[in-house]
């Protein structure tokens, strides 16, 4: 999950239910090369959770970018400068750990809050000097395990330039926002000052997409497109001044929050998102109605349609924007409750 998780152990249930998972794979008959697969991918999982679970308090963000960039490029100094901003703000960095701008990242991110996740290829790829030796930095055999864990990890993804293999994981970030597969987070298209490099992206291929009716308007609404490391590190420490974490209940979509809205926020909220929810009304909760909230955290709970999962960064948006505005009220009665004392 993208978000910090509650650290409880696993209960009886879900531990029969992974002895009899592999029970059923010791007992039926498969190849040598299949059972040397499975225990590798089983083995590379638990590293990576064995990895990552000291830091599950933190939030991160997860950097993609070529490793063919030359560290004294633009699009590297680009993503050295905002890594850096975002580990000054409290986030740790992610990488494949690799060089270029996978480098620059955990370069500005600094050895105690960064993350390498290498690949084993054909062509060794080395870790960069920054995570070299590093307790949080590890190898994977396969992609896909290495791809579950940038995203499980991560509370934010800034996509640099980059070949195949960023396009890959961008697509991959896309795909799982737009099915609910992955909790919202906020996705960034970081481009250096006079670069154009998502701009074919964003005005060519996206455009297409929504013309053709492959893909819906607000599937737009997942990327944040930008050439300031500022901007691109407000957008991702805005997305989280009072929306917390994602997580479904039953049939129903579940947004934790920091602090909870006022009466006026949420009718605000129902009138604007109504046309998304398929029945009912977006509801608030207390933390103590919510079932497995060890962070008690409050949240707002609503049947929103299917289709409609790419509406939530909007909404996060918006629960955001009328928190700070009920901030900002609570402030002006304050200030003229003491003059009038």
């Amino acid at each position: 999950m993208a978000h910090p998780e509650p650290s409880n152990m696993a209960d009886d249930s879900d531990r029969q239910q992974l002895q009899h998972a592999l029970q059923a794979v010791l007992h039926s008959e498969i190849t040598a090369d299949d059972m040397h697969m499975m225990t590798a991918v089983l083995h590379e999982i638990h590293m990576g959770l064995e990895v990552f679970r000291p830091y599950k308090g933190k939030r991160k963000v997860t950097f993609f970018g070529s490793a063919r960039t030359p560290s004294h490029d633009p699009r590297c100094i680009q993503a050295r400068n905002c890594a850096h901003i975002l580990a000054q703000s409290g986030f740790m960095v992610i990488t494949g750990g690799g060089g270029g701008i996978m480098h620059a990242a955990n370069e500005g991110a600094g050895f105690l809050d960064s993350f390498g996740i290498n690949i084993n290829l054909p062509m060794e790829q080395r870790p960069n000097p920054v995570v070299d030796g590093s307790p949080r930095h590890f190898y994977c055999k396969y992609f896909f395990t290495r791809k579950l864990f940038f995203l499980r990890e991560s509370s934010a993804v800034v996509l640099c330039a980059g070949g195949f293999g960023t396009l890959d994981e961008a697509f991959e970030t896309l795909t799982l926002l737009q099915t609910g597969r992955n909790p919202p987070i906020p996705v960034v298209l970081l481009e250096a000052p006079g670069d154009d490099y998502w701009g074919p992206f964003i005005d060519s291929w996206l455009r297409r997409l929504t013309d053709d009716g492959l893909i819906s308007v607000d599937d737009r609404q997942f990327l944040f497109h930008t050439d300031s490391v500022a901007a691109a590190a407000d957008h991702i420490r805005d997305y989280y001044l009072n929306y917390h974490s994602f997580a479904y209940l039953d049939d129903m979509v579940l947004l934790r929050v920091e602090h909870a809205l006022s009466d006026t926020a949420l009718a605000r909220l129902n009138a604007e998102f109504s046309d998304a929810i398929t029945s009912g009304n977006i509801k608030a909760l207390e933390a103590c109605e919510i079932p497995d909230n060890p962070e008690g955290k409050p949240g707002l709970c609503m049947h929103l349609n299917p289709r409609r999962l790419n509406i939530l960064p909007q909404m996060i948006s918006r629960i955001n924007a009328l928190y700070r505005q009920d901030m900002l009220k609570s402030l002006v009665a304050t200030s003229t409750d003491d003059d009038t004392a």
